[in-house]
């Protein structure tokens, strides 16, 4: 059974959507982190406690599920 690869693209827009402060990310470059706010274009991240950075929306892989 093949799935469209569309499909895959409408969850990542809605994730992508959603995300809200406080929420954890995984970049593209492997980067974990967390949301502080999220603008139109650019997502305002912390790395850490002193690490503030704004990343491109296109480059978050994925959202990282509280347990």
């Amino acid at each position: 059974l093949v799935r469209s690869r569309g499909l895959g693209d409408v969850y990542k827009r809605q994730m992508l959507a959603a995300l809200d402060k406080g929420d954890k990310i995984v970049t593209n470059g492997g980067l974990i982190c967390e949301v502080i706010k999220a603008e139109n274009d650019f997502i305002k991240v912390k790395l850490n406690d002193d690490v503030i950075v704004r990343i491109a929306r296109e480059f978050v892989a994925k959202k990282i599920e509280d347990k």
